[in-house]
Protein backbone atom coordinates (compact mmCIF):
# COMPACT_ATOMS: atom_id res chain seq x y z
CA UNK A 1 0.00 0.00 0.00
CA UNK A 2 2.93 2.54 0.98
CA UNK A 3 4.63 1.60 -2.16
CA UNK A 4 1.54 2.30 -4.03
CA UNK A 5 0.89 5.58 -2.43
CA UNK A 6 4.26 6.61 -3.01
CA UNK A 7 4.38 6.44 -6.97
CA UNK A 8 0.72 8.65 -7.10
CA UNK A 9 2.29 10.91 -5.28
CA UNK A 10 5.12 11.00 -7.33
CA UNK A 11 2.60 11.12 -10.81
CA UNK A 12 0.97 14.19 -8.85
CA UNK A 13 4.36 15.64 -8.41
CA UNK A 14 5.07 15.11 -12.13
CA UNK A 15 1.72 16.41 -13.55
CA UNK A 16 0.70 19.00 -11.49
CA UNK A 17 0.42 22.43 -12.83
CA UNK A 18 3.22 24.30 -11.40
CA UNK A 19 2.54 27.89 -9.88
CA UNK A 20 6.05 28.10 -8.50
CA UNK A 21 6.26 31.62 -9.91
CA UNK A 22 2.70 33.66 -10.00
CA UNK A 23 2.51 31.91 -5.74
CA UNK A 24 5.14 34.02 -4.75
CA UNK A 25 3.71 37.44 -5.30
CA UNK A 26 0.61 36.19 -3.88
CA UNK A 27 -0.31 37.32 0.09
CA UNK A 28 -1.62 34.19 1.88
CA UNK A 29 -3.24 32.99 5.16
CA UNK A 30 -1.63 29.77 6.83
CA UNK A 31 -4.39 27.64 8.39
CA UNK A 32 -2.55 25.22 10.61
CA UNK A 33 -4.56 22.96 12.85
CA UNK A 34 -1.74 22.26 15.41
CA UNK A 35 2.27 23.72 15.77
CA UNK A 36 4.17 21.58 12.82
CA UNK A 37 1.41 21.87 10.01
CA UNK A 38 2.26 24.47 8.56
CA UNK A 39 6.14 23.89 8.20
CA UNK A 40 4.90 20.06 6.83
CA UNK A 41 3.01 21.64 4.68
CA UNK A 42 3.54 24.86 3.61
CA UNK A 43 7.29 25.47 4.68
CA UNK A 44 8.96 25.97 1.47
CA UNK A 45 5.81 27.75 -0.02
CA UNK A 46 6.19 30.81 3.31
CA UNK A 47 9.51 31.07 2.94
CA UNK A 48 9.97 31.80 -0.90
CA UNK A 49 6.98 33.85 -0.93
CA UNK A 50 8.74 36.00 2.13
CA UNK A 51 11.61 35.82 0.21
CA UNK A 52 9.81 37.91 -2.57
CA UNK A 53 8.78 40.21 -0.21
CA UNK A 54 5.30 39.08 0.32
CA UNK A 55 3.21 39.18 2.91
CA UNK A 56 1.92 35.61 4.92
CA UNK A 57 -0.02 35.31 7.99
CA UNK A 58 0.09 31.86 9.64
CA UNK A 59 -2.77 31.13 12.08
CA UNK A 60 -2.07 28.30 14.80
CA UNK A 61 -5.34 27.28 15.57
CA UNK A 62 -4.64 24.91 18.57
CA UNK A 63 -2.37 24.56 20.95
CA UNK A 64 -0.72 20.82 20.23
CA UNK A 65 -1.83 19.88 24.07
CA UNK A 66 -3.12 16.04 23.40
CA UNK A 67 -0.60 15.38 20.40
CA UNK A 68 1.01 12.69 23.02
CA UNK A 69 -0.33 11.61 26.60
CA UNK A 70 2.89 11.32 28.95
CA UNK A 71 3.13 11.23 32.70
CA UNK A 72 6.25 13.15 32.75
CA UNK A 73 4.17 15.95 30.70
CA UNK A 74 1.32 17.62 31.72
CA UNK A 75 -1.50 18.55 28.82
CA UNK A 76 -0.38 22.21 29.75
CA UNK A 77 3.10 21.68 29.81
CA UNK A 78 3.06 20.10 26.34
CA UNK A 79 1.22 23.02 25.28
CA UNK A 80 3.74 25.25 26.56
CA UNK A 81 6.75 23.42 24.88
CA UNK A 82 4.84 23.28 21.40
CA UNK A 83 4.05 27.15 21.67
CA UNK A 84 7.74 27.60 21.99
CA UNK A 85 8.95 25.46 19.15
CA UNK A 86 5.94 27.08 17.09
CA UNK A 87 7.91 30.66 17.65
CA UNK A 88 11.04 29.04 16.96
CA UNK A 89 9.90 27.75 14.06
CA UNK A 90 8.12 30.69 12.84
CA UNK A 91 11.61 32.44 13.28
CA UNK A 92 13.40 30.21 11.34
CA UNK A 93 10.96 30.57 8.65
CA UNK A 94 11.25 34.32 8.41
CA UNK A 95 8.30 35.06 9.97
CA UNK A 96 7.62 38.41 11.82
CA UNK A 97 6.19 37.74 15.27
CA UNK A 98 2.56 39.69 14.37
CA UNK A 99 2.53 37.34 11.17
CA UNK A 100 1.65 34.09 13.79
CA UNK A 101 -1.91 34.31 15.07
CA UNK A 102 -2.59 31.95 17.78
CA UNK A 103 -6.78 30.97 18.01
CA UNK A 104 -6.04 28.90 21.62
CA UNK A 105 -8.23 26.25 20.70
CA UNK A 106 -7.82 23.00 22.52
CA UNK A 107 -5.85 20.50 20.28
CA UNK A 108 -8.45 17.68 19.57
CA UNK A 109 -11.76 20.30 19.75
CA UNK A 110 -12.00 21.72 15.94
CA UNK A 111 -14.76 19.66 14.78
CA UNK A 112 -16.74 20.17 17.70
CA UNK A 113 -16.44 23.97 17.51
CA UNK A 114 -16.95 24.48 13.69
CA UNK A 115 -18.76 27.19 13.76
CA UNK A 116 -16.69 29.13 16.08
CA UNK A 117 -13.71 28.07 14.04
CA UNK A 118 -15.34 29.42 10.80
CA UNK A 119 -16.27 32.99 12.77
CA UNK A 120 -12.19 33.18 13.50
CA UNK A 121 -11.17 32.45 10.09
CA UNK A 122 -13.49 35.14 8.43
CA UNK A 123 -12.30 37.84 10.92
CA UNK A 124 -8.84 36.35 10.02
CA UNK A 125 -9.79 37.25 6.03
CA UNK A 126 -11.91 40.20 6.40
CA UNK A 127 -8.30 41.43 8.30
CA UNK A 128 -6.23 40.47 6.39
CA UNK A 129 -7.32 39.77 2.88
CA UNK A 130 -5.14 37.79 1.36
CA UNK A 131 -5.16 36.73 -2.27
CA UNK A 132 -4.46 32.91 -1.17
CA UNK A 133 -5.74 30.89 1.56
CA UNK A 134 -3.88 27.07 2.79
CA UNK A 135 -5.84 25.27 4.74
CA UNK A 136 -5.14 21.06 5.59
CA UNK A 137 -7.80 19.14 3.05
CA UNK A 138 -11.60 18.57 4.50
CA UNK A 139 -10.79 15.05 3.55
CA UNK A 140 -7.90 14.49 5.87
CA UNK A 141 -8.07 11.68 8.57
CA UNK A 142 -7.38 13.90 11.50
CA UNK A 143 -10.38 14.98 12.59
CA UNK A 144 -9.07 18.84 13.46
CA UNK A 145 -7.25 19.07 10.22
CA UNK A 146 -10.69 17.65 8.30
CA UNK A 147 -12.85 20.85 10.33
CA UNK A 148 -10.19 23.24 9.01
CA UNK A 149 -10.21 22.28 5.38
CA UNK A 150 -14.18 22.42 6.21
CA UNK A 151 -14.22 26.11 7.67
CA UNK A 152 -11.90 26.95 5.16
CA UNK A 153 -14.30 26.17 2.77
CA UNK A 154 -17.33 27.87 4.37
CA UNK A 155 -15.48 31.40 4.95
CA UNK A 156 -13.63 31.62 1.49
CA UNK A 157 -17.20 31.08 -0.39
CA UNK A 158 -18.06 34.33 -2.07
CA UNK A 159 -14.68 36.20 -1.61
CA UNK A 160 -11.72 36.35 -4.20
CA UNK A 161 -9.10 34.67 -1.89
CA UNK A 162 -7.95 30.99 -3.63
CA UNK A 163 -8.23 28.20 -1.29
CA UNK A 164 -5.28 25.95 -1.51
CA UNK A 165 -5.29 22.44 -0.02
CA UNK A 166 -2.72 21.03 1.72
CA UNK A 167 -2.30 17.39 2.62
CA UNK A 168 -0.54 16.05 5.97
CA UNK A 169 -1.85 12.77 6.87
CA UNK A 170 -3.66 12.00 3.46
CA UNK A 171 -0.59 11.15 2.22
CA UNK A 172 -0.34 8.33 4.96
CA UNK A 173 -3.75 6.77 3.79
CA UNK A 174 -4.90 7.93 0.34
CA UNK A 175 -5.18 6.32 -2.07
CA UNK A 176 -6.81 3.12 -1.05
CA UNK A 177 -8.12 4.63 2.35
CA UNK A 178 -8.59 1.43 4.59
CA UNK A 179 -12.56 2.46 4.94
CA UNK A 180 -12.93 3.77 1.21
CA UNK A 181 -10.39 2.16 -0.25
CA UNK A 182 -12.70 2.26 -3.57
CA UNK A 183 -13.76 5.83 -3.60
CA UNK A 184 -10.44 7.14 -2.09
CA UNK A 185 -8.90 5.74 -5.53
CA UNK A 186 -11.52 6.91 -7.75
CA UNK A 187 -11.00 10.34 -6.14
CA UNK A 188 -7.21 10.42 -6.46
CA UNK A 189 -7.80 9.11 -10.01
CA UNK A 190 -9.86 11.80 -10.67
CA UNK A 191 -8.05 14.72 -9.56
CA UNK A 192 -4.59 12.95 -11.16
CA UNK A 193 -6.19 12.96 -14.57
CA UNK A 194 -7.62 16.18 -14.69
CA UNK A 195 -4.44 17.86 -13.25
CA UNK A 196 -6.52 18.96 -10.39
CA UNK A 197 -3.26 19.60 -8.59
CA UNK A 198 -0.70 22.54 -8.29
CA UNK A 199 2.82 22.35 -7.19
CA UNK A 200 5.04 24.93 -5.67
CA UNK A 201 8.65 23.85 -6.10
CA UNK A 202 10.93 23.41 -3.03
CA UNK A 203 14.22 24.36 -4.48
CA UNK A 204 16.67 26.48 -2.95
CA UNK A 205 14.15 26.63 0.11
CA UNK A 206 13.83 23.07 1.38
CA UNK A 207 16.64 22.93 3.61
CA UNK A 208 15.23 26.01 5.32
CA UNK A 209 12.14 24.32 5.09
CA UNK A 210 13.75 20.84 6.89
CA UNK A 211 15.66 23.23 9.56
CA UNK A 212 11.92 25.00 10.88
CA UNK A 213 10.70 21.61 10.80
CA UNK A 214 13.54 20.91 13.33
CA UNK A 215 12.10 23.18 15.70
CA UNK A 216 9.17 21.04 16.18
CA UNK A 217 11.21 19.05 18.62
CA UNK A 218 8.34 17.21 20.70
CA UNK A 219 7.03 15.92 17.37
CA UNK A 220 10.33 14.45 16.32
CA UNK A 221 11.96 12.49 18.68
CA UNK A 222 11.36 11.87 22.43
CA UNK A 223 11.42 14.73 24.76
CA UNK A 224 14.14 14.43 27.46
CA UNK A 225 12.11 14.72 30.07
CA UNK A 226 9.99 11.55 29.37
CA UNK A 227 11.60 8.40 29.98
CA UNK A 228 12.82 5.59 27.85
CA UNK A 229 9.94 2.98 28.67
CA UNK A 230 7.19 5.64 27.83
CA UNK A 231 5.42 5.35 24.59
CA UNK A 232 5.67 8.39 22.53
CA UNK A 233 4.81 8.61 18.56
CA UNK A 234 6.37 11.09 16.23
CA UNK A 235 5.89 11.70 12.78
CA UNK A 236 5.01 8.88 10.47
CA UNK A 237 7.52 8.19 7.28
CA UNK A 238 4.84 8.95 4.85
CA UNK A 239 4.47 12.31 6.24
CA UNK A 240 8.01 13.48 6.41
CA UNK A 241 8.72 12.09 3.70
CA UNK A 242 5.99 14.24 1.89
CA UNK A 243 7.95 17.13 3.41
CA UNK A 244 11.12 16.46 2.56
CA UNK A 245 9.88 15.99 -1.31
CA UNK A 246 11.39 18.41 -4.41
CA UNK A 247 7.88 20.15 -4.19
CA UNK A 248 4.63 21.14 -1.85
CA UNK A 249 1.66 19.97 -3.08
CA UNK A 250 -1.90 21.72 -3.41
CA UNK A 251 -5.63 20.64 -4.42
CA UNK A 252 -7.40 23.79 -5.06
CA UNK A 253 -11.13 23.78 -4.02
CA UNK A 254 -14.01 25.58 -5.72
CA UNK A 255 -17.49 24.22 -5.05
CA UNK A 256 -19.58 25.12 -2.95
CA UNK A 257 -19.07 25.19 0.88
CA UNK A 258 -20.19 22.43 2.39
CA UNK A 259 -19.99 22.10 6.59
Amino acid sequence: MDSVRRLFRAAMRRLARDVTAESAGRTALVLAPHPDDETLGCGATILRKLAAGTAVTVAVLTDGRHSHRSAALSPNELAAMRHEEMAEAARRLGLEPAAVRWAGFVDGSLSERIDDLIGYVESLLDEVGPQEVYATCADEPHPDHAAVGRAARVAVSGRPAVLLEYPVWLWRTWPLRRDDRFGSTVDALGRLLRRRIVRVRSDGYLPGKLHALEAHDSQLRRPARVPADEEWAVLPPPVLAAARDSAELFLPWAGQPRT
